[in-house]
């Protein structure tokens, strides 16, 4: 048994029925076929959602989830759908899709603190405007009925099933191409380039990825694939970044962190002052609050300066000779 059914449904293993309840009616809104989500997406949250939901089927799936042998028929995802909302289930077997496209993007502290608007330009495959996506004159496959796909009855007498196979007679195109469109060349999809604004978000962390629905390629009688964008953030020359604070690591000398300094920190387009009091202890961390980046809940991180201590690599005679005299003082001498 490969696959967690807790991860799948983001819960943890303590969750009480009543939370698995909730956290399969949130993802049921995102991920059901039927709202143009992704069938295998929510075909896995459904099958987690059958075992977790029935307290013995939990209790095995807890007690064989190291046994590779385990089985066990899925559940019905319209039943469960309609359990919580009360529809009428899939009414498309396989709906065709077009391909979802991946755009990395690489943006600077200064863009996630600032907000700024990005405009993305990006190239997409959509359908033939001289064909409308056919490829040209056509007439129905005959072995397929125009379906693209074959169905075909395989096993022997203890156990059946029905094996989908893509149509071998039209290549799964559901058609035969009779005079071909010179536009596209009776592939039905054209190039476009596409500019699209993307506000980058506050409250962004490296490696998110930010769906934009339909935006991908198109497809012929189906619906858009999606397209995606990965951002990561560039490493700034400041400041490190956990979570929404910003970690500043300025280089001092031992003596200034005992005297008490006041350090300028280069903050985007202005500047801090933070104030290191005297006697400040080697590791000590200064907590600067609302300076780091925007949270979810419409607060800022905070800016924590941590002070790296730096010693010389040589003194001369006079420098020694004080320093020998700061060892046998009262309080250094503590």
């Amino acid at each position: 048994m490969n696959k967690d059914y807790y991860k799948i449904l983001n819960i943890n293993r303590e969750s009480s029925q009543d939370d698995i309840k909730k956290a399969f009616r949130k993802l049921s809104k995102q991920h059901h076929p039927d709202k143009g989500g992704d069938e295998n997406v929510f075909k896995e949250m459904s099958e987690a959602y059958d075992t977790l939901s029935d307290p013995q089927k939990r209790r095995k799936y807890d007690h064989q989830r190291q046994n590779p042998f385990a089985g066990g028929s899925g559940p019905n995802m319209d039943d469960i759908f309609n359990q919580f909302f009360g529809g009428q289930g899939r009414r498309q077997q396989h709906i065709r899709k077009g391909t979802n496209l991946n755009i990395p993007l690489v943006v600077t502290l200064d863009d996630v603190y600032f907000q700024s608007l990005k405009k993305l330009k990006y190239k997409r495959k959509v359908l033939c405007h001289t064909c409308h996506g056919s490829g040209g004159e056509s007439n129905v496959c005959g072995v397929c009925k125009g379906r693209g796909q074959t169905e075909q009855m395989v096993g022997n007498a203890f156990f059946r099933q029905v094996v989908t196979q893509t149509c071998k007679a039209c290549n799964g195109k559901g058609k035969h191409i009779l005079k071909k469109c010179h536009t596209c060349n009776s592939i039905g999809l054209i190039d476009e380039e596409k500019i699209i604004d993307f506000q980058i978000p506050g409250d962004l962390l490296t490696g998110q990825v930010y769906t934009f629905r339909s935006m991908g390629n198109e497809v012929y009688n189906g619906t858009n694939g999606d397209l995606n964008i990965e951002v990561v953030i560039q490493r700034h020359p400041h400041f490190k970044v956990i979570n929404q604070d910003l970690i500043y690591e300025p280089k001092i000398p031992i003596l200034k962190l005992i005297l008490g300094m006041e350090i300028k920190i280069p903050f985007f387009n202005s500047s801090l002052t933070v104030q290191i009091p005297p006697l400040s202890r080697p590791g000590q961390t200064f907590n600067v609050k609302g300076k780091g980046l925007k949270l979810p809940n419409r607060n800022y991180g905070d800016l924590h300066v941590k002070p790296e201590i730096v010693s010389p690599t040589q003194i001369n005679n006079k420098e020694r000779t004080l320093l020998e005299e700061l060892v046998n003082s009262e309080n250094f001498k503590k």
